[in-house]
C-alpha cells in the first residue's frame, strides 16, 4: 500500500499545532484560497489525507463534496477548530448519502 502525505488546511492555530507533529499545513483565511488550496493538494497525487477545519469546508461545501465522493485519494475529514460549533453527527443520514439513496 502506497502511503502518502497528510495536509491540513485551517487557521493558522490549527496549522501550527499539526505542525509540531510534522504535519504540512496551508492556512486559509477566504473561500476562494480554501477552494485553490483544497484542489492543488487533491490534484498533487501524493496527498493520502486532507484534514480541513469545519469552518474552512463551511466556505467551499461544494468543493469538497465533490472530493470526497471520488474513489481514491485524498480522503477529507473534517474536524472542529477552536471556533466551530460542533454539532451531533446524524451516522444514518450519512450512511444513506454514503450508498446513494439518501
Amino acid at each position: 500500500m502506497n502511503r502518502g502525505k497528510v495536509v491540513v488546511l485551517g487557521d493558522r492555530y490549527t496549522v501550527s499545532a499539526f505542525g509540531l507533529i510534522g504535519v504540512d499545513g496551508i492556512v486559509v483565511e477566504s473561500a476562494e484560497e480554501a477552494e485553490k488550496s483544497l484542489k492543488a493538494v487533491s490534484r498533487s497525487g501524493d496527498v493520502s489525507l486532507v484534514i480541513i477545519t469545519k469552518d474552512v469546508a463551511d466556505l467551499v461545501p461544494d468543493v469538497v463534496e465533490n472530493i470526497s465522493m471520488r474513489v481514491g485519494m485524498p480522503v477529507i475529514t473534517v474536524i472542529p477548530s477552536r471556533w466551530s460549533d460542533v454539532k451531533p453527527i446524524d451516522a444514518a443520514s450519512l450512511l444513506k448519502k454514503a450508498l446513494g439513496v439518501g
